[in-house]
């Protein structure tokens, strides 16, 4: 059904159009001490341009949701947050876009829109009991090549019989790019030096390439091809895993 255009201002009141050119420009990262929401807002946002450097210079709709809540209008005072990208409201011409006038949108390497990346600053380790909150990233995900990962996950699953290099060269011929033999490759995808300005300077202590995440059995869903990527620093005091999907070598999840 075509979008009107009373339900695009209902829209446009819950969800901000942001230009991210030149927002975050002046911003600096705090990788310790104290921080507030806003500072920790600015560091999730820059967090994202490090990681998708295509996210500069583009016009998106933003939508803020607290957590891993549904993207409804409600507080937060920014501990954890889930950020979708998506198409713009307004065309270039200045003119609202209906739903139905948007095509299916690819702006990067494994990246469509809708585009989901979630933050979380709070210290689950912390020895207070009181909340702790950081002021970089304690927990990060993203939904980079999860086209690319359904397929597989389609294909595969329901072959629990299959050996792991079966399994291989089935992922290749859906588009993984990265496997075993490629770890100087997909080491060389880690932006440690942008990574550094939230966490200081790291260190790569592992790199494992795993093709399923579980047991293999019938019914089971096992096929989870990704790069398991370990690093140490004084930033990152328990060490830090990085987990890259091997179609495009984008980063899906860090945690410390």
């Amino acid at each position: 059904m075509p979008t009107s255009i009373s339900q695009i201002r209902s829209l446009l009141a819950a969800v901000a159009l942001v230009s991210l050119t030149g927002l975050l420009q002046a911003a600096s990262a705090a990788p310790s001490g104290s921080c507030g929401s806003v500072d920790r807002l600015t560091v999730a946002l820059r967090f994202a341009q490090v990681l998708f450097p295509e996210l500069k210079d583009k016009e998106f709709s933003l939508t803020f949701s607290h957590g891993n809540g549904t993207f409804i209008s409600s507080p937060t005072d920014m501990d954890a947050v889930r950020v979708r990208f998506d198409k713009p409201i307004w065309s270039s011409d200045g003119k609202p876009q209906l739903d139905s006038e948007q095509p299916t949108a690819m702006f990067g390497d494994g990246i469509g829109l809708p585009f989901y990346l979630y933050f979380s600053f709070i210290d689950v380790h912390g020895s207070s009991k009181q909340r702790q909150l950081a002021c970089h990233p304690l927990n990060f995900t993203s939904t980079a090549g999860g086209t690319q990962m359904e397929k597989v996950w389609s294909a595969i699953d329901s072959h629990p019989e299959w050996s792991d290099e079966e399994e291989l060269r089935i992922a290749r011929k859906l588009g993984l790019r990265y496997g075993p033999e490629d770890k100087r490759a997909i080491l060389k995808k880690l932006r440690l030096k942008e990574l550094a300005k939230f966490y200081g300077p790291l260190r790569i202590k592992s790199a494992e390439f795993r093709m399923n995440g579980g047991g293999k059995c019938p019914g089971c869903s096992f096929a989870d091809p990704r790069w398991y990527i370990t690093l140490s620093g004084p930033g990152a005091t328990r060490g830090l895993l990085i987990v890259v999907e091997p179609f495009f070598g984008r980063v899906t999840s860090i945690s410390e």
